[in-house]
Formats: structure tokens, C-alpha cells, sequence
């Protein structure tokens, strides 16, 4: 790629670092080249963000979709961090990178490749009534997804505690993939922010990974759940269930029986309904499975990399 077409490609991050133009020289050389994988990154997803600093900078953090990045050394100076991509986002994800020098902290920002999905719509159209749980149903609602969100928001501040690959909650017939929007009356209502699992009442539900039980509850809509924090922001939850047999605060490891498949909460039939979230954002946790596959040991010498220069906090 030229200089001409990166700096077309990245207009947009001049004005992102605008705040940082007086503190830096024209000496000043922050130089960061981002990656992802794989790449592209995609919409709905997990993947892995790939950093290699100048030797004259360190990273000392970052965010991405609004959500923390979480360092680990990923070969000599050189390291990745788990991203999520929202669902409807565009076909980029901003990154801001905090880079150390000399004592001064200076924030680079760039954005890496994100390709669209495509999830299904199913449009209905019906009275405007059935659109909208009753009052006293959607006061549950919000309480309880109240209660969920702060599973996700404690996690950030837990250490990582899944190792190596994630696996399956059930090795049975995928009855509904993630991401299906319904519209109603013109208008998205809901998104399948899960993956159904087929199975009959009583049959196993397995924990994804290692983690710690951080709720067991009976919800309005996902009946008898069971969360666990993996740490650094990443949850999965199980919904559903028949029965728990965990209790909060228990260790489990992967493949550990967390419970039995049921039809409890607002369904039509047995199934498990598995979910996944980065801090705040719901992802396909079918891409948990590929974190820890493939070669993420460095930055690929190809177009997935980006390189991010700032003179005097001009992106070049």
C-alpha cells in the first residue's frame, strides 16, 4: 500500500489525535502497526488485535469498540489483545492505542478492516401491541438485563481465567445461529444474539471454558440461566435450563456440567441458548472456538496491516 492511499484510507484519524498535536515535536514519532485475526475482523465477532510498537515506544493499553484491551505479549515486542466487533457495525472498528515514551503517554489512533456478516432479517407485520411486552413484562426485562450487564461490567476487572481453547455446550444440531433480525412493522424489535442448540429436557449443558459462576437466576424471557466470568470482560451465559447445578461463585472448568437443557422462560420448545459477550457486546460464540486456533503470534506482513505514524500529531 502507498503513503498516498494509507493516508486517504486514514483521514479520519488526523482528527482523532488533534488533542495531541501540541505535546508532541516534530522529533515525536509514535509508530504503531495494527493487524487482526483473522482479517478481516467480523461483524458480530470475536478475533484477536495484533500491535507491534516502535522499539522506541511500549503500549500500555488501549480500547476498542468501547470496550478495554487486555495485553499479552504475542512474540519479541509484539502484542495482541481479544477485540469484538458490534453487530451492525461498519466496514471499520476504531482503535486507540496509549503509547509510552520517556515518561509521556501519547494516544494513537487507527482502524482495522471489519467485513459485514450479512445476518437474515425476517420482516413481520403485526398489530402494534404484539410488538411490545406489557408494562409489567418490560419493567422485568430491564431489571434483569440490568443484572446481566453488570455480570459483563464486574468482569473487567477480573483476571483472565480461561485457558486455551473454548468448546461447545452441547455437540448436538444447531437449531438457530446468531444474529437474525426480526423486524416489526418496519422496525428491528429483536436480534437473535445467541445460538440455539438442540436437545431434549435433562440432556447435559457443558461450561465453553474455565471460568467463575457469577450468576444462577430465573429470568422473564431466558428462563433458568447461568453465567459465567472468564475474566477480562469475556462472559458466556446459558439460557433455558432445565436446572443449575452450580452455584455462584464455584470454579468450573471446561466441559464441567453446569446444568440440563430445558424450555423455561418465554420459548416454544427445549433448547439450549448459548451466549457470548465482550464487556457490553454480544457476539457469535461460535467465534470463541477459533481464539486460541491458528498462528496469532505476530503482525502479517500483508494488507491486514496497518501502520500508524504521528509528526507533530499528523497521521501519515
Amino acid at each position: 500500500m502507498t503513503l498516498l492511499r494509507f493516508a486517504t484510507r486514514f483521514a479520519a484519524v488526523g482528527a482523532l489525535l488533534g488533542p495531541f498535536r501540541s505535546a508532541l515535536g516534530q522529533d515525536s514519532i509514535p509508530h504503531l502497526t495494527l493487524s487482526s485475526d483473522p482479517f478481516p475482523l467480523t461483524e458480530g465477532a470475536l478475533g484477536w488485535l495484533l500491535l507491534r510498537p516502535s522499539v522506541w515506544d511500549s503500549v500500555t493499553g488501549g480500547e476498542a469498540g468501547g470496550e478495554p484491551l487486555y495485553l499479552e505479549p504475542s512474540g519479541i515486542g509484539q502484542y495482541r489483545a481479544v477485540v469484538a466487533v458490534p453487530v451492525e457495525s461498519s466496514d471499520s472498528l476504531r482503535v486507540s492505542v496509549f503509547l509510552a515514551r520517556e515518561g509521556r503517554v501519547d494516544t494513537v489512533a487507527g482502524v482495522v478492516t471489519v467485513r459485514q456478516a450479512g445476518y437474515p432479517r425476517e420482516v413481520l407485520a403485526v398489530a402494534p401491541k404484539f410488538a411490545k411486552p406489557d408494562s409489567a413484562a418490560a419493567a422485568r426485562v430491564r431489571r434483569e438485563n440490568a443484572r446481566s450487564r453488570q455480570v459483563s461490567i464486574a468482569s473487567r476487572n477480573h483476571p483472565r481465567l480461561w485457558q486455551g481453547p473454548f468448546q461447545l455446550p452441547r455437540a448436538t444440531r444447531i437449531t438457530s445461529a446468531f444474529g437474525a433480525a426480526r423486524l416489526y412493522n418496519g422496525e428491528v424489535r429483536s436480534r437473535h444474539l445467541g445460538t440455539d442448540f438442540a436437545g431434549a429436557v435433562g440432556t447435559p449443558v457443558l461450561a465453553a471454558g474455565r471460568g467463575v459462576i457469577a450468576m444462577v437466576a430465573d429470568f422473564y424471557l431466558a428462563g433458568k440461566v447461568v453465567y459465567i466470568d472468564h475474566g477480562q470482560g469475556l462472559v458466556t451465559a446459558y439460557f433455558h435450563l432445565s436446572r443449575a447445578e452450580v452455584t455462584e461463585g464455584d470454579t468450573v472448568t471446561s466441559g464441567q456440567r453446569l446444568g440440563a437443557v430445558g424450555q423455561s422462560g418465554r420459548v416454544t420448545g427445549p433448547h439450549l441458548h448459548w451466549v457470548a459477550r465482550f464487556g457490553t457486546i454480544a457476539v457469535d460464540p461460535m467465534s470463541l472456538l477459533a481464539l486460541e486456533k491458528g498462528d496469532a503470534s505476530g503482525v502479517a506482513p500483508d494488507s491486514s496491516s496497518r501502520t500508524l505514524r504521528l509528526r507533530s500529531g499528523q497521521a501519515q
